[in-house]
């Protein structure tokens, strides 16, 4: 349970201002939380070749991960540096980057395009890993800081290194949510065999823990293994830590300028462009296909005006419109979340009630493409949290080894399984 614990305050970092329980997060590069520059937008990470992906490198293969993003901004700022380091956790000595990185741990950004003519002007940048001067050597939670020489970082993002070294499959059980609340709660699984060197250690260093729809910043962790038979490790996710039901997922396509099912209203001589979306009703969401997406942007896949989505695209004022539960105001803030916001709530997204009307409000700067997005309102009173019946969601299974010799957790194992 110790691992367990400090995985999760590994990923916490990332969202809370203060370690969880006294812990401290370590990192070679910098201390604490990095709040992305106001000229960042359109932030992507992924498996190279597929923007839909969760940004999880294999050291049993040559894949890489693409790392993307724009400036936004009438002064393109200097040359840029992506800087490398491996999440630390209290309970554990912090790693030397010669113990987990091949070759350096920093390189420069020489990859940034100007946009072509669009009405807000802004730097594309793309960055591709592992390359010549950097690589890695064992799996685990990593980061990348973007900055400009000398001067504080830009933004981070965590990404996975994976080992590859247990067979996982991922199993997902449903429950009936708390008294007050609305739907079932979901209780995923996992069984793990164990490959190669592996299969002689003991299930206890191994610890299993749990996200959802790519949000990486609300990991949870299983307890300590049940043994279904000698070469099957199987990781239940405690009932008191069951996800809750799933809210709606709405879709947002704006790889044309122009009136939609979603855009009730366009002005593409305005600049910048503005879009006025239709409603979005808390009690009704989309069929999203691929609930990664709501961590992603589909830039090159949504895309479909002439000339390329990553310098062509024009950045658009979307207004968004949110009908809550019962026409009320909730309690606490409430935003919009999606690959605008990099997939997690920022005060970019935050909303503003509308007591006339009887909705929330609020304006995003979005790069034309595919978006999901949601409405993660307040969960103070259960009974008004929408849910989404039939709403698809992928449940991604992340299995970490205890390795005695660094006294570090490895990461050996990914699995996703998608359930609704």
């Amino acid at each position: 349970m110790r691992a367990a614990l400090a995985l999760l305050v590994a990923l916490a970092a990332c969202a809370a201002p203060e370690p969880l329980d006294g812990e401290e997060i370590r990192s070679s590069t910098e201390a604490g939380p990095v709040e992305t520059d106001a000229r960042v937008h359109t932030v992507q990470l992924y498996q190279t070749g597929e923007e839909a992906s969760l940004p999880v490198l294999s050291l049993r293969d040559e894949s890489t991960l693409t790392l993307e993003f724009d400036i936004v901004s009438p002064e393109a700022p200097g040359p840029l540096r992506v800087e490398f380091s491996r999440v630390g956790t209290a309970d554990g000595p912090e790693l030397l980057p010669s113990e987990y990185l091949t070759g350096f741990e920093r390189d420069e950004i020489f990859d940034a395009e100007p946009s072509n003519t669009t009405a807000i002007p802004y730097v594309h940048y793309t960055y591709t890993f592992p390359n010549a001067g950097i690589g890695f050597r064992i799996g685990g939670i990593y980061s990348l800081r973007v900055r400009e020489p000398g001067g504080p970082a830009l933004f981070e993002r965590r990404f996975f290194v994976d080992e590859g070294r247990v067979n996982t499959d991922v199993f997902i059980g449903t429950r009936l949510a708390e008294i007050g609340a609305v739907g079932r709660a979901i209780q995923p699984a996992a069984r793990l065999r164990p490959i190669g060197d592996l299969q002689v250690e003991d299930a206890f260093r191994f610890t299993v823990c749990f996200f959802r729809d790519g949000d990486v910043d609300a990991l949870r962790c299983a307890p300590e293994p049940s043994l279904a038979e000698l070469a099957v490790y199987g990781f239940y996710l405690p009932r008191d830590q069951a996800f809750e039901p799933v809210a709606p997922i709405y879709r947002l396509d704006l790889g044309v300028l122009g009136l939609s099912p979603e855009v009730e209203e366009v002005d593409v001589v305005a600049v910048p462009p503005t879009a006025l979306l239709e409603l979005d009703y808390a009690a009704f969401g989309g069929d999203i296909v691929n609930p990664v997406s709501l961590s992603a942007s589909g830039i090159d896949a949504g895309y479909r005006e002439a000339g390329r989505g990553d310098d062509d695209a024009e950045y658009v004022e979307v207004t968004f419109r949110y009908v809550p539960p019962g026409e009320r105001v909730l309690p606490g803030a409430v935003y919009v979340r999606g690959g605008f916001t990099d997939g997690r709530i920022s005060p970019r997204g935050r909303l503003t009630w509308k007591p006339d009307d009887k909705r929330y409000e609020g304006t995003v700067l979005v790069k034309q493409g595919l978006y999901a997005y949601d409405y993660p309102a307040p969960v103070a009173d259960p009974s008004r949290q929408p849910v989404a019946l039939g709403q698809p969601s992928a449940y991604t299974a992340l299995v970490f080894y205890r390795d005695l010799s660094l006294f570090a957790d490895r990461l050996v194992g990914v699995q996703s399984a998608v359930a609704r």
